[in-house]
């Protein structure tokens, strides 16, 4: 495909020789010169930037950097922001947002930063804390989470169904 018409398509408007002569700072026979012969990558990622074309979709597009090579770069498999499924944005974005799902990935890094190495899971409990979780012993009414009425008692006053 030609690269103007390209450029057209993919901005979703009409593109002149002009246009691209002014953005690249020369002649309109030189721009058109450049378009026959090949567009230089630098000249093109000027015009994706000036009209707002994804520049990596145009190098892929226009054939300069084969799609493999943009998936092999890409984290997740591949996958784009605007081509995933809104299951799959929500898992990664709750994976990112917890961090006890990342705490691996954190103690790895930390050490890489480091230079030391990783310790075991077993490392991080003090000598007093055997890992067994125990009931909590607390009276109902010693530490409540909030000072609101309690609504059963509530509906027993007046005079409501207690089932709903």
């Amino acid at each position: 495909m030609e690269i103007k018409q390209w450029l057209s398509e993919t901005s979703h408007r009409r593109i002149t020789d002009q246009e691209i002569a002014d953005i690249l700072k020369v002649t309109r026979k030189t721009a058109n010169k450049r378009l026959n012969e090949g567009l230089p990558t630098d000249d093109l990622l000027a015009l994706c930037q000036e009209f707002g074309i994804n520049r990596t979709l145009a190098l892929v597009e226009l054939g300069h950097v084969p799609y493999q090579d943009v998936l092999d770069f890409l984290d997740s498999d591949g996958a784009l922001v605007s081509t995933a499924e809104d299951g799959e944005l929500a898992i990664e974005l709750a994976r990112r947002l917890n961090p006890a799902t990342r705490a691996n990935e954190l103690d790895e890094l930390a050490a890489r930063r480091a230079g030391a190495p990783v310790s075991g899971s077993s490392a991080s409990l003090s000598d007093d804390d055997d890992g067994v979780v125990r009931e909590f012993d607390y009276s109902p009414g010693e530490y409540a989470a909030d000072s609101s009425p309690n609504e059963q008692e509530e509906r027993e006053k007046r005079g409501e169904d207690l089932i709903d």
